[in-house]
């Protein structure tokens, strides 16, 4: 299958801001371009193919294959990814949207805030300023009123959004009176960009009914996938597209934290999603930034995309975009890794001479293994395929 190199390389450097469908639910470090996603699984897949992520991360991959028309699998060992795309691809009744303005309505109005020293000793909760503590802790105690747990997983959504927002790299902590109202503009928002991407997939001619039944999200490694109950599932419609971003080596991405007030790092997105948060940053980054790191970052790359072999289609294309903090010694390194694994690198535009496509990232402020190199801002398009 031969794309266009034109048509792909619009998308990827385009500079419109991630918008549309669920898309802005959560930001997912080092997320990828719903523009870009969605060319490339039009120009490599048909309808009704399975398009695959090995590293799902915030689960764009899963929700514009899902919104074209394709079944997705989705694999993250992060149970915040897992979290995440999830509530992205649930969809929502008209009384679960009720009963969820209704609690959003409920938490804007209600005055029985907690007092700090209530729930404080969890320590997901380190470093979040005690105002913005003391809201969240009650308004995550008051999802228990919701019904269902569609419902409720939609409303930690909501509350992990907030919460980013009111946290995240910020310099200046909103006040309480705003937290409150964003709630409700937050829950209005994730409400239409659920409902755009429900009328989307629906209009692939597939029922609202049936869209969870096209997509699997496994939390763990593509190593688990093989040994669960979903390696049958998956292996008897094998993905003819793999699209993925894999962590990029020698690059610090807090995957799994976030930063407030400069510096200091807090797990609490895992309180807000009700999830445990049992690791380290190498785990989700596949390998610290250290030479050791590195060469267990290689390693497990060459084991992740050994063990996808058995999975995918035999013909299947793998498109990655990646970043090095030093392309000159890290690119060569992952492309022997892709080699070892059983990969061949391809031009599927059938231009021999043709250069790699690289996106230049814009404000991408990465704390590189080299102080002062901005290379991890360049983000390398690569194409694979079994190797025959």
């Amino acid at each position: 299958m031969t794309g266009s190199r034109d048509g792909l390389a619009e998308s990827l450097l385009s500079k419109r801001p991630v918008e549309g469908l669920t898309h802005n639910f959560y930001r997912y470090p080092a997320r990828f371009s719903p523009q870009f996603v969605r060319e490339v699984i039009h120009q490599f897949s048909r309808r009704d193919d399975c398009v695959l992520d090995a590293f799902m991360g915030g689960g764009t991959t899963v929700v514009e294959a899902l919104a074209a028309g394709r079944k997705a699998v989705g694999i993250d060992i992060n149970p915040l990814a897992h979290f995440v795309t999830s509530v992205k691809t649930t969809p929502l009744s008209s009384r679960d949207k009720e009963a969820i303005a209704v609690w959003a309505n409920g938490i804007f109005r209600g005055n029985d805030m907690p007092t700090v020293d209530i729930l404080v000793s969890d320590p997901r909760l380190s470093n979040v300023p005690n105002d913005i503590k003391s809201f969240l802790i009650y308004a995550s105690s008051s999802i228990q009123q919701l019904g269902f747990r569609r419902q409720k997983l939609f409303a930690r959504g909501a509350l992990l959004r907030l919460g980013q927002w009111a946290i995240d790299c910020r310099k200046d902590i909103p006040s309480l009176s705003q937290v409150r109202a964003r709630l409700l503009s937050e829950v209005n928002q994730m409400l239409m960009g659920l409902d755009d991407f429900v009328e989307s997939v629906t209009g692939q001619g597939i029922p609202k009914n049936k869209i969870t039944g096209r997509r699997i999200l496994y939390l763990g490694s593509v190593n688990d996938v093989i040994k669960s109950k979903y390696c049958p599932t998956i292996t008897h419609q094998p993905p003819t597209l793999v699209l993925t971003s894999p962590p990029y080596p020698g690059v610090h991405v807090l995957y799994h934290r976030w930063q407030v007030n400069g510096r200091r790092e807090t797990p609490a997105p895992y309180w807000l999603a009700d999830l445990r948060d049992g690791h380290g940053e190498s785990f989700y980054t596949l390998g610290g930034r250290s030479q050791k790191g590195l060469k267990d970052y290689f390693i497990r790359l060459t084991e992740t995309f050994t063990n996808l072999r058995y999975i995918i289609d035999r013909n299947a294309i793998v498109v990655q975009l990646v970043a090095f903090s030093n392309p000159d010694i890290h690119l060569p390194a992952f492309l022997t890794a892709m080699t070892l694994a059983g990969y061949e690198e391809i031009d599927p535009f059938d231009r021999l001479t043709a250069e790699r496509l690289i996106r230049r990232v814009p404000n991408r402020k990465w704390y590189t293994q080299l102080a002062l190199n901005q290379s991890a801002s360049n983000e390398i398009l690569l194409f694979h395929r079994l190797r025959r």
